[in-house]
């Protein structure tokens, strides 16, 4: 194929779709270097909480095809974009190396669960010994809370955290008292509370076992329930990325483009989704197709969760979803509602590398 020729690019989901558990799908990893030996451009797009350098080289290594940073979008990923939140006070939720996570996508004052619970050692009460250590504090030293506390301006979620109890109580804490626990409110239903930016709202994800395991989107439903059970009020997101919401497609497509003006080839008009979750990956997609036939007079997101602010590397007339049977869609198991038209997939293929080669028939290059 000649460096000029092509105007499409192919995007895929990782789990269920490139990987199950700890290693690649063996039709994933030929889909992948076909794609590289034709020059095509691939960008992963990924709901995953962990750092892009990270997750390009654990799949460079599996696909043994090059995979720079620059060509993982992970859910997180567009919240470069957030600027009017990253000098604010933000308190993040996740797991792994989240205050590095939340500083490389630009947010500057950076706050996490377990400094909040180091501060306020009287919050996180549900395991039991930290009720015996903080009665053992109160008696040596009285009940000492952190100095010079500033109160939290927005919550940051990223992903599903380890000890879900503790994370669900500081942050519901933080939302009841506007953001600084040392003042007790009259009333826990307290109206507009501070922002939330959350980032992945997959219910579940295929990994190893037959069942698909919970996400970060199991983790926020039971915040959003317990808030509202407090509260009274429902929670507020103020901003979500991440699959399915367009700014992440957005985001890919741009990523896509730069990719294709390394090669010499012209600007993305054709966009592939290929993914394995009918209810985020392909609804995103079709999504996505949608605003992509809008008027450009009229882009405003179908979602309501906000569009990147200049989208300056964004060609694309068509956005195609194809879901494939590796992951959580099993044909065995599930049956797609025609009655749901947006998580109608443009075609099924059964994995990836049939995917791909529907991708390049259609494109005429097999």
């Amino acid at each position: 194929m000649s460096k000029r020729s092509s105007n499409f690019a192919c995007f895929f989901d990782v789990d269920g779709v490139i990987t199950k558990g700890p290693g690649a799908i063996p039709a994933a990893k030929l889909a992948l270097q076909k794609l590289h030996k034709l020059n095509v451009p691939y960008i992963f797009v990924s709901n995953t909480c962990m750092l892009e350098s990270e997750k390009a080289d654990q799949l460079a290594k599996m696909l043994e095809v090059p995979v720079p940073s620059d060509q993982v979008v992970l859910a997180h990923t567009p919240m470069r974009c957030l600027t009017e939140y990253h000098y604010k006070h933000v308190l993040v939720c996740g797991q792994g190396d989240v205050e590095e996570i939340a500083r490389i996508v630009g947010f500057k004052d950076v706050t996490t669960i377990d400094k909040l619970c180091a501060d306020f050692p009287e919050l996180d009460m549900v395991d039991h010994t930290h009720r015996t250590e903080l009665s053992e504090l109160i008696k040596t030293h009285g009940l000492v809370h952190g100095k010079d506390f500033r109160p939290i301006e927005a919550v940051v979620l990223l992903g599903e955290p380890i000890h879900w109890e503790t994370s669900l109580q500081i942050i519901t804490d933080i939302l009841l008292t506007h953001g600084n626990p040392n003042v007790t409110p009259h009333s826990l239903n307290v109206g507009t509370h501070i922002p939330v930016i959350a980032c992945n709202k997959d219910l579940v994800f295929k990994a190893v076992a037959d069942l698909p395991r919970f996400g970060h989107g199991a983790f926020l439903t039971c915040l959003e329930a317990l808030y509202k059970k407090l509260s009274g009020n429902d929670l507020m997101y103020t901003a979500l990325v991440g699959k399915p919401y367009e700014i992440s497609f957005q985001y890919a497509e741009m990523m896509a483009n730069k990719v294709a003006r390394s090669k010499g080839q012209s600007k993305i008009e054709r966009m592939y989704f290929v993914g394995d979750n009918p209810e985020v990956d392909i609804v995103g997609a079709n999504v996505y197709n949608a605003l992509l036939q809008k008027t450009a007079s009229s882009n405003g997101s179908f979602t309501g969760c906000g569009l990147l602010s200049h989208p300056r590397l964004l060609s694309a007339k068509t956005c195609e979803s194809i879901l494939v049977c590796t992951g959580v869609y099993d044909p065995e198991v599930h049956e797609l509602n025609p009655k749901q038209p947006w998580a109608m997939p443009t075609t099924i293929q059964f994995d990836a590398l049939k995917a791909v080669e529907y991708v390049l028939k259609k494109e005429n290059i097999v």
